[in-house]
């Protein structure tokens, strides 16, 4: 029998290992985004105008590009002036799309490593249905009331739950559930969002003056304590369709993001602001300014 492994040591390996989701198949086959259906650049475009009224030059990160296409869209969306005063980089795990115009430079590899070798600098940074992506522990309440850990069971690879959560030696989680996402009903599931905050602070930590914008469904802790989110969010989907996460490369797994944990998480002392925008009322968006101040209202999207 195999042995059993953390869930997101299972989640890692089917989504990001040498035989993962993200190398071996075309995520568009299996999802939609707005960046897809052309809904998500004008949203944008006001933040990076303000950005351009204030510095000399930006640099567009797109973490997570996938085909390229939202930084072309932005580029579409500015006029010749502007465009001379942009730099566009996209970070991805896969190669660079044959039709993507030159002006994109395109930086192949894992975005959580990748990002540490941008330069610092003034920049528009941007994580859009990324973070749900990354790989997350798993937790549920037991009928006793004991937190357990989610683990990958041996034959199918299925979540199951196992150990109990100690302070000695799961503290950190503990202590995040204890901020973000109390977990103190019987049956009740969290994801802890740790990881990805991680990846959110050091992502951040490479802006000097600009905006980091995450867009993601997600959740904030007001709707968690209430219970609206006690079942947790983690599943699955394949060819357009939801499925049950299975730690398999077959599957996209994905999992709500806690997004005022992501904007609490945010390098050095911005501005946030966190907002529903999008097409569902689980689309968020947090953004921080550093050094500069948010758009006027009568410019941003309604």
């Amino acid at each position: 029998m195999a042995a059993l492994k953390p869930w997101i040591d299972g989640w890692q390996e089917a989504a990001f290992g040498p035989d993962g989701f993200y190398r071996k198949q075309h995520p568009y086959d299996h999802f939609a985004t707005s960046v897809s259906q052309d809904a998500l650049a004008p949203a944008l475009l006001p933040y990076l105008v303000s950005a351009l009224d204030h510095l000399d030059s930006v640099t567009v990160v797109d973490v997570g590009a996938g085909d390229g296409d939202l930084g072309v869209q932005l580029h579409d969306l500015l006029d010749e002036n502007l465009r001379l005063r942009v730099h566009f980089l996209a970070l991805d795990l896969g190669l660079r799309p044959i039709h993507l115009p030159e002006f994109i430079q395109w930086r192949q590899g894992d975005a959580r490593e990748t990002i540490a070798t941008i330069a610092a600098g003034n920049m528009i940074l941007i994580a859009h249905e990324f973070l749900d992506d990354l790989p997350c522990d798993v937790v549920e309440v037991d009928e006793a009331g004991l937190v357990r850990l989610g683990m990958v069971e041996g034959s199918t690879q299925e979540l199951t739950f196992g150990q109990e959560l100690h302070a000695a030696e799961h503290q950190q989680h503990l202590q995040w559930l204890a901020n973000w996402w109390p977990v103190q009903r019987p049956l009740m599931r969290a994801e802890v969002g740790r990881s990805r905050d991680e990846f959110w602070n050091l992502a951040t930590s490479r802006i000097t003056a600009g905006y980091s914008i995450a867009i993601d469904y997600g959740h904030i802790k007001a709707d968690r304590e209430r219970g609206l989110w006690d079942g947790g969010t983690l599943t699955g989907y394949r060819d357009s369709m939801t499925v049950s996460p299975t730690a398999n490369n077959s599957v996209n797994l994905t999992a709500h993001v806690a997004i005022d944990a992501i904007a609490a998480a945010s390098a050095g002392n911005p501005v946030t602001r966190t907002f529903r925008l999008g097409p569902t009322p689980d689309f968020w968006w947090t953004v921080a300014a550093y050094g500069i101040e948010f758009p006027q209202p009568d410019k941003m999207p309604t």
